[in-house]
Formats: C-alpha cells, sequence, structure tokens
C-alpha cells in the first residue's frame, strides 16, 4: 500500500506538471532522484538531523526546479510539443549521468536513516486477523493522505490555487490578462 502511495504522488505530480504547461516532463523522475540525492547527501553523508536535511532537500530542489525552468524550459517555450518533450528528454539524461558521476551518489541504491521504525505494529487485533504495518509504511500512507488533503485545500480554497486552475484551463485568456 505504502508503494502505491508513492506511486500516487509521482502520479500527482506528472498531472500538476501537464495541466500547468500541458507537456509531459520527461524528466520528472530524475528530479525526483536529485532530490532523493540530496536528502541522502544531507541526511546520511553530512549527518544532518533527519527533518532538516528533509527540509534543505526540499529547499534545494525549489532551486534547481527554479533554475530548469528559467535556463532550460523558458527558451523552448513557444516551440512545437516535439521540441520541449526532446529538450526535456535530453534534460533526465543529463541529470541520470551527473549524478551517476557525483561522488558519493553514483549508480547504488541506498538508504536514508529515518526517525521512523521498521518495526511491525498490530492495527488489528489477532481475534480478527492479523494486520502488520510498520512505522515507515505507515508514515508514507499518512503523508501521502495529508498532502493530497493540503494539495485539495488550496486549489479548492484559495486565491491563489483557484487563480492557477483557471490559467491552466484557459493560457491564452490567462496570459492575455497578465497574469502569467
Amino acid at each position: 500500500m505504502s508503494i502505491g502511495c508513492i506511486y500516487a504522488l509521482v502520479a500527482l505530480g506528472f498531472v500538476l506538471i501537464y495541466k500547468a504547461t500541458e507537456v509531459v516532463n520527461f524528466a520528472q523522475g530524475e528530479l525526483m532522484m536529485l532530490g532523493a540525492f540530496l536528502a541522502y547527501t544531507f541526511i546520511s553523508i553530512l549527518g544532518w538531523n533527519y527533518w532538516l536535511g528533509a527540509a534543505a532537500a526540499i529547499a534545494g530542489m525549489f532551486v534547481i526546479g527554479n533554475l530548469t525552468d528559467r535556463v532550460v524550459l523558458r527558451p523552448v517555450l513557444g516551440q512545437p510539443q516535439f521540441a520541449i518533450v526532446m529538450v526535456t528528454i535530453g534534460f533526465g539524461y543529463m541529470a541520470r549521468s551527473a549524478a551517476g558521476m557525483m561522488p558519493g551518489w553514483g549508480t547504488e541504491t541506498y538508504a536514508i536513516d529515518t526517525p521512523f521504525s521498521s518495526e511491525g505494529m498490530a492495527l488489528i487485533p489477532e481475534s480478527m486477523g492479523t494486520l502488520v504495518i510498520s512505522q515507515t509504511d505507515l508514515s508514507v500512507i499518512v503523508a501521502t493522505i495529508l498532502f493530497c488533503a493540503i494539495l485539495y485545500a488550496f486549489f479548492t480554497y484559495t486565491k491563489l490555487g483557484l487563480a492557477m486552475q483557471a490559467a491552466s484551463q484557459n493560457q491564452l485568456a490567462s496570459y492575455y490578462m497578465g497574469s502569467q
């Protein structure tokens, strides 16, 4: 179930990017990989606290995402969709290659020590049948539900969220209104 939640978050990212730009970003997986490697670097290599390292990785990906938008994607806006797709594929290959060459990253599988235990917890008493789930998996499920609820509230109840929905539904009208 927790792996399904991770896939749901990835799919949510694809949908948000597509609805905002009308382009499928083929580099999204590589951007997620960079975020994971940043978290690994801060938490495991530099020895930072888990929460501080996670926050630093999020801030780092905010910077990387903005730089990618300004330097890589904006210059090809207005070009045919094929050009934008090819740019995202090329950026993905570059990011994957760069991560493979970075000292301490490479192509191996790494794990980050989390404050959540991997021990199983019984959620249903044995008399009713046993449902055992680890704290790690439970934290992924709860975080996914919270994140989806926050996004729903943002896009439903905030002025910025409603404006973003309107801009994604009619980008030309949004451009003429001056919101881009």
